[in-house]
This record gives structure tokens, C-alpha cells and sequence, in this order.
């Protein structure tokens, strides 16, 4: 071999091997909070094993978090991007808080269940009587007062014996016939999913929304950011956003591999749980990974109607507080 050839061929392997520690210090870092006992643990610890977000230029740091925890680090800027629950998220800036919606994120996936031996078939069945509900003050709980009003003309919260019972708690009852219906976390709405022989599902507030406007309901948990982040480097945070989205496609594919690995610190206890998951993954469910002016008008849409029934005092002007990245 030639001295050229050999120079070349060891500039080959230089590249080589150079190229992924070059590669590495070129990531931009990211730290973000998320709940323990969330799908988000899934996506993003087992994605970021699959190179994911590196893939986007991402070094993303996570710090799972009891959900108080979690629920105070955006607003108090102990981190500058996420996935916070989405109504609280708008009253803050309502509150004035420069907070802006730059991609999608976990949908409404909590669904109104019921006994499978009730006589109960549709929502508008439950007038009068006892309705469970995890939090009365959840963004999911919101949602489904919100699309009632929308699609029934029945507000749950007077029309309905309302009750926010602790979400264990919750299952247990209406197993005993003890509450007529229950609209409960994410991780025990697959837990009923995974039981047809005692539980049966009546309503879906993200399905209504879809039929509806052709878009998901976003408001569990969009991505939002500080507009002071997404100006200091706006290629940092397309990146962030495409990567969380490609990272819930890559889950839907997944899941098998996702649960094995963090399926306890995400609440997925048993094989039944892991299918129903996946199964709702795979049929589009529990994450929107798009983000285009067509589903923001679809979320604001949403926010008006959450402003007409009471739920919001007002609604934060969309060209301001939300942003497509190009």
C-alpha cells in the first residue's frame, strides 16, 4: 500500500472513531421532569435508550418525580421545557407567565367506566347519580366536564352526584356497585380496560373530540415551553419537539420493549396492563406526535368551549401562546 492510500485509510478510521464522541459534544442538553407512574416514562427513558433523541442532536436528562414535584418545575423555571398537565398550563398564562404550546403530547386517554352488569349505556344515563372522579380538579377531569356540556348539554358537576375519591379507592367502589361510574388515572383506566368482565366502557372525551374536530385532545400533557428557551436557540427546541414526537411513534412499535425495561416506574404491573397499552398505542391512541396550525385551532377550540362553560376565565390568544417550529 502507497504512503496516500495509507494516510487515507487511517483518516477513515480516525473519522471513524471520532465521530460519536464529536457527535456527543455536540448534543445539546435538555433536562425535563416528568410524573412517576406516567406513559411519559416510557417514552422518554426507553426512546432515549433507543437513541432517539440523540438521534435529533438531544442529550435529555430526566428526573421522574412525584406529580407535585413535577406540576411546580415549569412554573417556577426549575426547568424551561415539558409536558405539564395542559389547563393548569393555560391558567398560567392567563396569569401572565410567557408560556408557549409547541407540540403535541399525552391525550385525554381516561374513559368513563362502569360495571359491566349496569344498566348504564351512555353518559347521559348517569343523571342523578353517584359519578366518581379522580381529581375534580385534573385537566382530564375537565375535559370530559367540557365535552358533556359540549355534546349532552349535561354538566356533570351538578347534574351527577360529583365525587373526587382517591383513585384506588375509586375502582374498589364501583367494583361494589358503591358508585355507578368512574372516571379515574391513566394507568386504572388500563387497569379496567384489562378487566371486560367487570367493567365496561361508556364514554371517551378524546374520542367525542376527534369525531368532532378530527384531532385528539391534547390537554393531559402538550409540550410546553418558556418563550425566553425557545428563543435562545430555536434549533434546540424544533429538535426537543420532533424527537418527543418520533419518540411516541417509536413507542407505538415498541411498547413490549419500553414495558420490560420501566414498566414498573410507569405503573404497567401486569401482562394484561402491557397489552392493553399497546393496544391503544397501536390503534392511535393515548399520545398526539403532530403538531400543525389545523390540530391548534382544533386544542383552542377546545379552550373556548372550556372558557364557555366555566372552566377557564379566558382563553390566551393562540397566536401568541402557540408556535409550529420549522
Amino acid at each position: 500500500m502507497n504512503k496516500v492510500a495509507w494516510l487515507s485509510v487511517v483518516g477513515v478510521l480516525f473519522f471513524l472513531c471520532a465521530s460519536p464522541s464529536q457527535a456527543a459534544s455536540d448534543l445539546k442538553t435538555v433536562k425535563i421532569t416528568t410524573p412517576r407512574g406516567s406513559v411519559f416514562i416510557l417514552s422518554y427513558f426507553a426512546a432515549r435508550d433507543a437513541g432517539i433523541f440523540s438521534k435529533h442532536g438531544i442529550d435529555l436528562q430526566v428526573d421522574p418525580r412525584p406529580f407535585a414535584g413535577f406540576m411546580a418545575s415549569l412554573p417556577s423555571r426549575e426547568t424551561l421545557v415539558g409536558t405539564p398537565a395542559g389547563l393548569p398550563a393555560i391558567e398560567q398564562m392567563n396569569q401572565g407567565r410567557d408560556l408557549v404550546v409547541i407540540g403535541g403530547g399525552l391525550t385525554v386517554m381516561q374513559n368513563v367506566f362502569v360495571r359491566k352488569d349496569s344498566p348504564f349505556r351512555k353518559i347521559t344515563d348517569l343523571r342523578g347519580k353517584r359519578f366518581g372522579v379522580y381529581s375534580t380538579g385534573g385537566a382530564a377531569t375537565k375535559a370530559l366536564i367540557a365535552v358533556v356540556v359540549d355534546g349532552f348539554g349535561m354538566d356533570l358537576r351538578k347534574e351527577t352526584e360529583f365525587l373526587e375519591i382517591a383513585p384506588p379507592a375509586l375502582m374498589a367502589l364501583l367494583e361494589k356497585g358503591e358508585v355507578a361510574a368512574m372516571f379515574n388515572l391513566s394507568s386504572l383506566t388500563i387497569s379496567a380496560a384489562t378487566q371486560p368482565d367487570k367493567f365496561r366502557m361508556i364514554f371517551s372525551p378524546d374520542a367525542y373530540w376527534k369525531e368532532k374536530t378530527g384531532s385528539t385532545l391534547v390537554w393531559s400533557g402538550p409540550t410546553v415551553a418558556w418563550r425566553d428557551w425557545i428563543e435562545e436557540n430555536r434549533e434546540r427546541a424544533k429538535n426537543f419537539v420532533a424527537a418527543e414526537h418520533e419518540s411516541w411513534e417509536w413507542l407505538r412499535q415498541n411498547s413490549d420493549e419500553a414495558v420490560a425495561k420501566y414498566g414498573k416506574l410507569a405503573s404497567v404491573n401486569t401482562p394484561a396492563e402491557a397489552e392493553a397499552l399497546k393496544k391503544m398505542l397501536k390503534e392511535g391512541g393515548v399520545f398526539l406526535s403532530k403538531w400543525d396550525s389545523q390540530i391548534i385551532d382544533a386544542q383552542w377550540k377546545f379552550l373556548e368551549l372550556a372558557k364557555k362553560v366555566g372552566i377557564l376565565d379566558k382563553v390566551p390568544p393562540k397566536e401568541k401562546h402557540a408556535m409550529v417550529l420549522r
